[in-house]
């Protein structure tokens, strides 16, 4: 069995004034990179990217491109409305699209005809390979499985979909079925690996703040399928709880990248919550 992929999900360190710190934004880079990641993911939910100007958001890919020194690099645009998408992919992706491996778009409507229009004329515009993000925490935004599949397949140019939308394992198994072509990424930090896994799951999407950990749990699918895996899975299953909390997951993983010493600070900038401190003993025994 080949091995997985694991697509590193990138954060936007901040400074204690809220600029971006782009020192440790490239630290955090190459930190995913030394611990096993194929490639890194930018401008995802993780990032912010609604918090950051336009202006921030292409100097963030800059630093990001310039980081995983050669490495895969996917840009995310999340932007919902059809003014700031069309902008982001005319001023932010198409002068980068020789550095990038492909560009990642929301589901953005809950009509499979809007939406194959919106994936294909991307590539059309930038000439890149088109993820989609099935995601409707963040966006608000749900399609039914079938209008799904009926998009995907009028968008020949998306080779891969990032699958959190619950029951994520229903959905990366009937796509694996309709659609093998695609590579279908499990995320939410892991923790429906197995399950994900199971039901299809080609590819692996790390937002967690010890990405080697879910390294060595694909590693140990591929070795060794399920029986290997749930061990490995097991051993950080407590910290991806905590990790994955709506609302404060991105500073809880701030903080924990911030205690391994990859990143100076855990800020975050509205609408986000800080970190809450009083979990800090729970993050010592975590990170430790």
């Amino acid at each position: 069995m080949p091995e997985l992929p694991v697509w590193g999900m990138v954060l936007t360190p901040f400074t204690p004034e809220l600029s971006v710190d782009h020192a440790s934004l490239a630290a955090h880079v190459r930190s995913l990179l030394e611990q096993g990641v194929h490639g890194v993911v930018a401008l995802a939910v993780i990032a912010e990217p609604g918090a950051l100007t336009r202006d921030e958001r292409a100097a963030v890919l800059d630093t990001v491109l310039d980081s995983a020194r050669g490495r895969p690099v996917v840009a995310t645009v999340m932007a919902l409305d059809d003014e700031r998408h069309r902008d982001e992919l005319r001023t932010l992706i198409r002068p980068r699209a020789d550095r990038l491996a492909a560009v990642m778009l929301p589901i953005h409507s809950p009509d499979p005809a809007l939406v194959a229009q919106r994936l294909q004329a991307a590539h059309d515009e930038c000439g890149l390979p088109v993820w989609v993000q099935d995601y409707p925490g963040p966006t608000g935004v749900s399609i039914a499985y079938d209008d799904l599949v009926d998009a995907l397949r009028a968008a020949p140019a998306v080779v891969a979909v990032k699958c959190e939308a619950p029951p994520t394992f229903r959905r990366i198994h009937g796509l694996a079925r309709a659609l093998p072509h695609l590579q279908l990424l499990s995320g939410l930090g892991g923790a429906n690996l197995v399950e994900d896994l199971v039901a299809g799951a080609s590819a692996v999407a790390c937002g967690i703040s010890r990405p080697s950990d879910l390294v060595a749990a694909t590693r140990a699918w591929t070795s060794g399928g399920m029986p290997a895996a749930l061990p490995e899975v097991a051993r950080f299953s407590a910290r991806v709880g905590v990790e994955t909390q709506p609302g404060t997951s991105i500073a809880i993983r701030k903080e924990h990248w911030r205690r391994a010493g990859t990143i100076a600070c855990a800020a975050v900038r509205a609408p986000q919550l800080p970190y809450p401190g009083f979990l800090s003993g729970l993050s010592d025994a975590l990170v430790t």
